[in-house]
């Protein structure tokens, strides 16, 4: 009998622990939708900055169905100037015929877009795009090599009055593939808006650590000017920084006011929203001569 009760009294000690490692985990920032009491969110935008973000949204279907207002609700909250935007369906029979980017750009007010096809894709077509608060004064997209990888790729590009803004979203496989792509990327930023007198900003998911072969290869001619210390996939336990947002080195330099990976939000849960964090720039551009 006295075993039995000791027994009993072990089996009863072991459950409570795991009771209390899953409440512990729960208790964790990633495993709670809820702002955490300990911490202060404040993405309040100082006078005179620019704020720029990149952000891979998983098609608007990752784990909700069609989370259009979701996102926008959030980047309305930190008063995003320009979004690029990686993952993006248009037309296509899995995600409803929606052409998706101008649907969110609508739902930010309005906001210009500018959408590129990487390849046909279930019907239509799948690709990245760009959205800014202010219009464009020139937009276009260029297909990038598939080499060796699993699909081909294409970079966005949206020129504003006062800075030049792109995005991509390189290969998922293959190394070899993102080097030619890279390449690609850089000669035509170079060449189009090398010697435009404007910051040249590049933002998007690279499929790539910073250091990453093919990061390294980036960091060449582009400087990283968001945080990389922190991951920003997978959403709910992020352990790898494969998004971000660099500037052409030799275009002019601006003032980096802050950087964040944004992990809560008042308007909802983003580790719902997709599998990968928005990441934020503010910056202030230099003034034109």
């Amino acid at each position: 009998m006295l075993k039995l009760m000791k027994k009993y009294l072990m089996t009863l000690s072991l459950l409570g622990l795991a009771f209390n490692a899953a409440a512990c985990m729960e208790n964790e920032p990633f495993y709670n939708p809820a702002i955490p009491p300990h911490v202060s969110v404040d993405n309040s935008k100082g006078e005179g900055v620019t704020r720029l973000v990149t952000y891979n949204v998983g098609v608007f279907n990752k784990y909700i169905k069609d989370d259009y207002q979701l996102i926008a609700d959030m980047m309305k909250e930190i008063e995003a100037d320009a979004i690029c935007m990686n993952e993006l369906d248009n037309n296509t029979n899995r995600t409803r015929h929606v052409y998706q980017l101008k649907h969110f750009a609508s739902l930010m007010g309005s906001w210009d877009f500018e959408y590129g096809a990487a390849m046909p894709y279930n019907g239509g077509e799948y690709g990245e795009g760009v959205t800014t608060r202010e219009k464009a004064v020139r937009k276009f997209s260029v297909p990038l090599p598939k080499g060796v990888g699993a699909e081909p790729r294409v970079l966005v590009v949206m020129e504003m009055k006062d800075y030049v803004i792109c995005t991509s979203h390189l290969d998922h496989v293959s190394a070899e593939a993102q080097v030619g792509q890279v390449e690609l990327i850089t000669q035509t930023m170079k060449e189009q808006y090398g010697n435009s007198g404007k910051p040249v900003f590049l933002g998007g998911d690279m499929n790539a650590t910073p250091n990453s072969e093919t990061g390294k290869l980036l960091q060449k001619d582009w400087e990283i000017l968001t945080i990389t210390g922190f991951g920003t996939f997978p959403s709910d336990n992020p352990t790898k920084c494969i998004d971000y947002i660099m500037q052409l080195k030799g275009t002019p330099k601006c003032e980096v006011v802050g950087s964040q990976i944004l992990r809560w939000f008042k308007s909802g849960d983003v580790t719902k929203a997709s599998d990968h964090l928005p990441v934020m720039l503010d910056i202030k551009l230099p003034a034109r001569q």
